[in-house]
């Protein structure tokens, strides 16, 4: 089968000013796209352009492109998984009524200027069809009644990469997808530091 993992530029992050004359409010974006993979508010030369630059990463702070990427998957590939924020979900909308949400749980929140911190990341996984019940007794390396949890708790790998995730999670989705190295292909669709790839290499399997 054909699976993918997709970790794309995350959505932009919308919030509300309330600093308008007449006391009322208005609704503001800011992007995560350029912002950590394309120029905006920084060169990119030297040591200030991001370590995964990318001069066209503005295309993902459309809606319309985050809903295109989960139709190609659709289209393309047996199983996936999307990456994105908690906020950015609305994007991808609806979603298949066979896909699971799970939620990746972040040891290392990031700062922010909220008073209630963000500590997790949601991934839409598509299960392959025939792979979304139980593991029957006689698969290798499995026994009966062996599922995987939909909340991982890791932290951020620090290597460098904005949105890099650690092995942990690789293996966790693929295990979620039923992955099976003896006759699956794995596309990265966003190779990024190449986490996931080396971690497909390393085996998946938790």
């Amino acid at each position: 089968m054909r699976l993918a993992i997709a970790d794309p530029p995350y959505p932009p992050f919308y919030s509300e000013r309330h600093d308008l004359a007449a006391g009322g409010a208005r609704l503001t974006s800011r992007s995560r796209a350029r912002r950590w993979y394309g120029n905006a508010g920084r060169e990119t030369t030297g040591r200030n352009r991001p370590a995964d630059f990318h001069p066209d990463a503005g295309a993902w702070d459309d809606p319309a492109r985050h809903r295109a990427l989960l139709e190609q998957l659709l289209d393309e590939f047996d199983g996936w998984a999307i990456a994105t924020s908690p906020d950015g979900l609305e994007c991808y909308r609806p979603i298949p009524v066979p896909a699971r949400l799970l939620v990746w749980h972040k040891l290392r929140a990031v700062p922010t200027a909220h008073r209630i911190a963000t500590s997790w990341e949601p991934v839409v996984l598509y299960p392959p069809k025939g792979r979304r019940g139980r593991p029957a007794a006689d698969q290798p390396g499995r026994t009966y009644g062996d599922q995987v949890p939909d909340v991982l708790t890791a932290a951020p790998p620090g290597a460098g990469f904005a949105g890099a995730k650690p092995a942990a999670w690789t293996r966790w989705v693929l295990d979620a997808l039923s992955y099976d190295p003896d006759v699956d292909e794995v596309v990265d669709m966003f190779p990024g530091s190449g986490a996931v790839t080396a971690a497909i290499a390393q085996g998946v399997l938790l």
